[in-house]
């Protein structure tokens, strides 16, 4: 199932415009994209164990790799709130291995095993190389969770030339799917109330994608209360069909338009943030650009996680530049969804028939969803930013990815020619932590550095340390110039032992720290520090101050203090490719190497491609020395 979520304003010619209803209510979640089965012929699963707690019988299941809630919850026939109301440890996250306890329905019918099942018929596909799960699921037509049911191996990754078994859908899963009926033009949801036998009711007009189920999460009710007082929806939905929906006490009543203006200060929460779709026009109605954020904002979480504030932050900052542009002119309609944590999550959101209209994508924002995403621009050949990650996979041969944060590479390449160049004379010292991973980002970029240092014939120093009470520095330094000193992680927790050692060294060496850029969040005082950073210090002070204004105006929320700021992120790169879009098309791929973008607050990136047919990779690094 996926969420559908738009955004909390209707951007006017001057101001940034929120309903007051909104700010008294929690988010109305939209869960659509599944098709309208017959909820009372799926039978519950009998091959499981059974264990009665307090007088309630539960399945005793164990969490599959890759699998989500949602996806048991299909499984076993219940809700994903009743899963968690029984294993209120998952709120943090599901995890291969866990065991979980699954309600039992009583009313549920229970599949008889002794019945003859048909055989079930297979085709073999061999993969393709960089071929994805996702890529197979789409292509046959089937769930991945099958494909991972009978190619157990897959667990440890595809490769090319893998066989794998791909079960054929029955005639029998076939007749379940239900035709969807779309008029040339949906009416937009109309909720009116009226009253019959003396009880409440609301008129709901189905949408594109709707299901019962996303209806009757949409208004906390049962699905078995919509199909009771609508006996028809038990066979199908079309678009424009009214259902009869009960009215609970206090139940928003949204009218078609919305017409309350109300000063704009919110609290900054995403439940507010996103409650309507955000269509922001302009005189110029010829060109409308498309945007879908796709965002973990983990609005299906009991327990907050402590990264949301980022994302929220960042669209925020998204949402002032929306209206900046909105300012110039431009026209645009704006899609957020929530996509969680996992590839179960971002397929659900994916399979929204209107995300294939888009001029852009932003997002997601964790690494192990970004080849998802590559599959789907570059099948549906929509450009799209990838903003936080650093390890875009299929960069080299999607020519529709857009990565943001440069990486491993793009900075080693500025440190190789800085150290060469501009820094060779700098006596550079590799400080050797033990046991550290080979997997470490730090690691593999410093091993990286070394080799291109020998093939300049620049020399360095290494110094084995053992402990911090033991690490002399002394005996690799120069008294004659600046020292830099590069540890071989990006942990900050690693290297913080060692930064007393450097503090006591004598004030006749010059020492500089090779940091990462999010060593400045820390709030150890460091010494002196050379980083490399996607990020300006040079920022326009008068231009920042009456952003911060305008966003504690809208947002009603301190400005953050964590660098980078992440509003100021979304902020820069949405302002970045409207810019963009609006002066080439959304056919601007051949033409963004050339332009020059600043406007940008924090960043100002430039993108180019890393060879003909690749993505694109910003390469504006800044060497930064404090």
């Amino acid at each position: 199932m996926k969420y559908i979520f738009s955004t909390f304003a209707l951007i006017t010619q001057n101001q940034l415009v929120t309903s007051d209803k909104m700010k008294k209510q929690l988010f109305l979640y939209i869960f659509s994209g599944l098709l309208l089965i017959n909820f009372q012929s799926f039978g519950q699963p009998t091959n499981y164990s059974t264990k009665k707690i307090n007088g309630i019988d539960y399945y005793q299941y164990t969490v599959q790799v890759s699998e989500g809630l949602f996806a048991i919850g299909r499984k076993f026939n219940v809700s994903p709130d009743d899963i968690t109301k029984a294993n209120p440890e998952i709120a943090s996250g599901l995890k291969a291995g866990q065991q979980l306890l699954i309600p039992v329905k009583k009313n549920a019918t229970v599949q008889n095993n002794s019945e003859k099942k048909p055989k079930l018929e297979f085709t073999e596909h061999k993969v393709d190389k960089k071929q994805t799960l996702f890529a197979i699921s789409n292509k046959y037509g089937v769930s991945q969770e099958d494909i991972r049911k009978y190619n157990p191996e897959i667990e440890n990754g595809l490769h090319e030339g893998m066989a794998l078994r791909i079960p054929k859908q029955t005639k029998e899963e076939s007749k379940q799917e239900v035709e969807k009926i779309v008029p040339e033009k949906a009416e937009k949801t109309v909720i009116q109330e009226r009253k019959t036998d003396k009880k409440s009711f609301i008129i709901h007009i189905v949408e594109p994608d709707e299901t019962l189920y996303s209806i009757s999460r949409r208004y906390k009710v049962e699905v078995a209360d919509l199909v009771a007082i609508n006996p028809a929806s038990a066979v199908k939905l079309s678009i424009g069909t009214e259902l009869k929906v009960p009215a609970k006490e206090g139940a928003l009543l949204i009218q078609k338009k919305e017409t309350t203006t109300n000063t704009p200060k919110q609290n900054l929460d995403i439940n507010t943030l996103l409650s309507n779709n955000l269509t922001v026009s302009s005189s110029n109605k010829s060109k409308i650009i498309r945007i879908a954020f796709l965002l973990p904002f983990m609005l299906d979480q009991d327990k907050k996680d402590a990264s949301v504030d980022r994302f929220v932050d960042f669209y925020a900052g998204a949402l002032l530049a929306i209206k900046a542009a909105k300012q110039k002119g431009i026209s645009m309609e704006i899609y957020t969804y929530d996509t969680e944590k996992s590839e179960e999550k971002l397929n659900e959101v994916l399979s929204n028939s209107e995300l294939k209209t888009m001029d852009l994508i932003i997002g997601p924002a964790f690494t192990n969803q970004v080849s998802l995403i590559g599959d789907f621009a570059k099948e549906n050949r929509i450009s799209t930013l990838i903003p936080f990650s650093s390890k875009v996979s299929d960069i080299e041969s999607n020519p529709y990815l857009f990565q943001f944060n440069p990486g491993n590479e793009t900075e080693l390449n500025v440190a190789t020619e800085l150290f060469t160049g501009k820094y060779k004379n700098m006596h550079i010292i590799f400080a050797e932590i033990p046991g550290i991973s080979s997997l470490d980002e730090g690691k593999i970029w410093v091993d990286g550095l070394k080799k291109e240092l020998k093939k300049g014939n620049k020399s360095y120093s290494t110094l084995q340390l053992s402990t911090s009470d033991l690490a002399d520095f002394s005996s690799v330094l120069k008294s004659d110039g600046k020292n830099l000193i590069i540890f071989n992680t990006d942990k900050f927790a690693y290297v913080s032992p060692f930064i007393a050692a450097l503090k006591t060294l004598p004030s006749q060496y010059s020492i500089v720290l090779f940091e990462k850029y999010n060593w400045k969040n820390q709030a150890e005082k460091l010494p002196s520090g050379l980083y490399f950073s996607p990020f300006t210090t040079a920022i326009n002070s008068e231009k920042l101050d009456k952003y911060n204004k305008e966003f504690t105006y809208y947002f009603g929320k301190a400005i953050s203090k964590e660098l980078p700021r992440y509003d100021l992120l979304g902020y820069d790169l949405s302002a970045y490719f409207i810019s963009v879009i609006n002066k080439y098309g959304n056919k601007f791929n051949n033409k963004i190497g050339s332009y020059n973008f600043s406007d940008g607050l924090q960043s100002k990136p430039q993108f180019e491609r890393t060879s003909n047919n690749s993505g694109f990779v910003n390469q504006q690094v800044y060497t930064i020395e404090d």
